[in-house]
């Protein structure tokens, strides 16, 4: 048995799945010396958010318990006090150490740390099992957890199912150290933050000196993408640059590539990194509005982009998204007053030659009229008509659980992370339990691109 490393074995409860939106509500960190724990550290954190009302129904911790609770900042110190010189250990540890590591880059500081998943462990020494989530290999191994679902529960049953994988094989991590000797890493980044690398879906982020990011990327294998970047690195003085100013590596973990995608695209625009030259470029400068008129008929009209404002379509130029919108109104029968290409009073002169169905004079409904403009949207953003409202499900961050990303009308309107059983369910319940984002350029093609790719293994589910 290992006995010349030590272990921080972390688990945390959190308000939710996503590192960007959600936070931590519950710590627990044992240290472990290969054969007992050494030292402890237990603590609810006060998450300054509300815990909603289904994460207290499955952890039992509700907002009273973390009213009085320290905050993140306050425990800090004693986390990386604890942590110091070890490797770090959790069940599915891509969750745990992101959810820590962008606490601590809230506070301004980078939390690196090596890395072992019990999880991905427990597939390689334990093969054949129909399930490695931490309830299962408890009882395969019968391992006692006295409070499931509850940080220092679920991490002492971590302490215990490591000792088992420990002593069927120690040598585990001396095959990442190969893998990293026979690459050339930036004279400025430390290897411990190379090691702590998991090679899984997500994003990544290059930081320089300030902490600044300097490029982003995605993978789905985040360890091997980076690594072959530095060893690529040498062949161009652009990459030369990039490879000198490197001081620090984070990252977001997806689960699926279709998220990564979107999560890249958005982060690009949102961080304009110095070496994402080409993707960087908002080349989007015209779009596609809509609006009801008071009569009830809805209004499509192209203008320069407005910044905070919804938009049907993006395009480059005027002329492009002139063109695109008039290809859609002559395949839907839409009127050119309501288009915005005939201005004044009456009807329009496509009314006069039996083009137009009379919407412009309301010689028809504004139902059967917006039937078609919801159609013509649709088509325009990229999306698939008849089937507006629909649910594609993916890849999740481990086994147990899957993404979700949503379409509505069209639209891009979110995704979010559950177990496997919920997205099992109804559909309707799965939209309401997703929070809501406002869709922006680039995203439909991102979307149905990668639905083409991919028809095959992914489920799309309509609501």
């Amino acid at each position: 048995m290992s006995t010349h490393k030590d272990y921080a074995v972390i688990d945390i409860e959190t308000t939710g799945g996503d590192p960007r939106r959600d936070r931590i509500t519950e710590v627990a960190i044992y240290r472990f010396d290969g054969q007992q724990v050494i030292d402890s550290f237990v603590s609810l954190i006060n998450p300054e958010v509300a815990i909603p009302e289904m994460i207290t129904r499955i952890t039992g911790i509700d907002n009273d318990m973390v009213r009085e609770a320290p905050l993140f900042y306050e425990v800090a110190r004693k986390i990386v006090e604890i942590t110091e010189g070890c490797i770090f250990v959790a069940h599915n540890a891509r969750f745990d150490y992101g959810f820590i590591q962008k606490e601590f880059r809230n506070l301004g500081y980078t939390f690196s740390r090596k890395m072992l998943c019990t999880l991905k462990l427990s597939r390689k020494r334990l093969p054949g099992l129909s399930s490695y989530s931490l309830k299962n290999l408890c009882r395969e191994l019968e391992i006692i957890n006295e409070s499931s679902h509850r940080a220092w529960g679920d991490a002492q049953a971590t302490v215990k199912l490591l000792k088992h994988l420990l002593a069927e094989d120690e040598h585990q991590l001396d095959k990442l150290k190969l893998e990293i000797a026979s690459a050339k890493l930036p004279p400025n980044l430390l290897r411990s933050v190379i090691e702590s690398l998991p090679n899984a879906t997500g994003v990544y982020y290059f930081h320089n000196e300030e902490g600044r990011v300097i490029y982003t990327g995605k993978s789905s294998s985040i360890r091997k993408r980076i690594l072959s970047h530095f060893q690529a690195a040498h062949k161009t003085k652009r990459g030369m640059r990039m490879f000198e100013q490197i001081r620090d590596i984070s990252f977001e973990l997806t689960g699926s590539e279709l998220i990564a995608l979107l999560l890249e695209n958005e982060e690009i625009k949102r961080l304009q990194p110095t070496f994402n030259r080409a993707q960087r470029r908002t080349s989007f400068r015209y779009a596609i509005y809509s609006k009801e008129t008071k009569q009830g008929f809805i209004r499509l009209w192209v203008e320069k982009l407005k910044r905070d404002a919804s938009a049907v379509a993006y395009f480059s130029t005027q002329l492009s998204a002139d063109g695109a919108l008039k290809r859609q109104a002559e395949t839907y029968e839409l009127c050119p007053k309501l288009c915005g290409f005939e201005q004044g009073a009456g009807r329009c002169f496509h009314y006069q030659l039996h083009i137009c169905r009379g919407a412009c004079v309301q010689a028809e409904s504004p139902d059967n009229y917006n039937e078609r403009v919801q159609q013509a949207m649709i088509a325009l953003n990229y999306g698939q008509v008849g089937a507006d409202n629909y649910l594609i499900i993916d890849e999740g961050r481990d086994e147990d659980e899957r993404s979700v990303i949503c379409i509505e009308k069209g639209v891009y309107c979110g995704h979010a992370y559950f177990e496997t059983t919920f997205v099992s369910g109804d559909p309707k319940s799965v939209r309401a339990s997703i929070p809501f984002k406002a869709e922006s350029p680039d995203v439909q093609r991102i979307i149905q691109a990668y639905l083409r790719r991919n028809e095959k293994k992914l489920r799309v589910v309509g609501f």
